[in-house]
């Protein structure tokens, strides 16, 4: 007999009213995002305006809450830690940074994709605040001193499981944090509290959220998110059955890409041929906002707005907010792209991958017939 799915069951979900202005995308687990011109009416993203990302029921853990270090390099092998160690043995530091994983409804238009379909504003720029993990880690024996430290991962959690490379978390320009706080306030349950860790950089599915433990380990987390979801697959690999056989091939993602989007008028839609339309977004890039009226015929260079969060944090892991005026015509979106200081810049057209991942077009596809968004 085939073994049967488990039911999760949300009985003790977080009290939510104050998120009523969100795009509830699923109910159980809860999954949202706020509108596109509500996303951009602030550079730092209050929780309200915040997307929030669940994959199960949300617990209600408290700061006697404990977590466990525990695998290579780690003196006596494992170690226990409570919240409120965290919050009295170590600095305080500040990250300001973009939480993000965002856009597959743009691929769900081209061809069915597996998940939760977001649209363009599952992303948000917070203010962090915790000690460093590779403080933590180095005061517990494990240091960039290691043995093949370039192999080496550092595994978060067990039940949601994900991984990011030991040298990210050694890193002291990586600003990975083990986050009690938000935007001055507590972590709310939503977003983690009372821990989770923070990856600048990298995509919101390695910032895992009501951290359990942490493995020093030569592989990969084994978890399912790592090994088996977050993956760009080939696009022949359509349905379930055929991403199996690439599941085990393909490299988990690790940093965002380049990213941008028009918010307001909110998706680049707009009443009609205007001058000087004003336009805003945000952008995931450093360097160049390009923004056109005309389908990519012509493009006007953005004004960027990227300031630090009040002296407390540097800036380089924070989006950019963006505003440009452009001529419009009747019936052409406006659409926007983004360049990095890599030369890294968006691709034009959608590239669909079953997962619906990394999307970051500067094109928006149309709504396919059979579409359910």
């Amino acid at each position: 007999m085939a073994q049967s799915k488990r039911i999760l069951e949300y009985p003790n979900e977080p009290d939510r009213q104050s998120l009523s202005a969100l795009l509830v995308r699923k109910n159980a687990p809860f999954n949202a995002e706020p509108t596109p011109p509500d996303l951009v009416k602030n550079y730092i993203t209050p929780i309200q305006y915040f997307f929030c990302r669940s994959h199960g029921p949300i617990p209600d853990l408290q700061d006697d809450h404990t977590f466990v270090i525990n695998g290579l390099g780690v003196r006596g092998k494992e170690q226990t830690w409570s919240v409120k160690d965290i919050k009295q043995k170590y600095d305080k530091k500040y990250v300001m940074m973009a939480m993000q994983g965002n856009r597959r409804d743009g691929l769900h238009r081209v061809k069915h994709t597996k998940g939760v379909i977001w649209g363009p504003c599952a992303i948000g720029n917070g203010v962090y605040a915790g000690c460093r993990l590779k403080d933590v880690l180095e005061s517990v024996g494990v240091t960039k001193d290691l043995p093949d430290l370039g192999r080496l991962h550092c595994e978060e959690d067990v039940c949601y499981g994900s991984s990011i490379p030991l040298t990210k978390a050694l890193d002291p320009f990586g600003d990975v944090l083990l986050a009690y706080e938000m935007n001055g306030e507590p972590l709310t349950r939503d977003h983690g509290h009372p821990l989770r860790v923070v990856v600048p950089g990298y995509i919101g599915a390695r910032s895992v959220k009501f951290l359990k433990s942490i493995t020093i380990q030569g592989f990969e987390s084994e978890a399912f998110y790592q090994r088996r979801d977050y993956k760009i697959l080939p696009q022949h690999a359509k349905k379930e059955d055929q991403a199996e056989l690439f599941w085990s091939k393909m490299p988990s993602i690790g940093e965002y890409n380049v990213q941008s989007y028009v918010c307001d008028p909110a998706d680049g839609l707009h009443s009609g041929q205007t001058k000087n339309q004003v336009v805003q977004g945000y952008a995931l890039s450093d360097s160049l906002l390009d923004v056109s009226g005309n389908d990519g015929k012509t493009w006007v260079e953005a004004s960027l707005y990227q300031p630090a969060a009040d002296g407390k944090a540097t800036h380089v892991w924070g989006w950019c907010t963006w505003t440009a005026r452009v001529d419009t015509v009747d019936n052409v979106r406006i659409v926007c792209r983004a360049v990095d200081s890599s030369g890294n810049i968006q691709q034009e057209q959608p590239v669909w991958n079953y997962r619906g991942v990394m999307n970051n077009s500067w094109r928006t596809a149309d709504k396919r017939p059979d579409a359910v968004l």
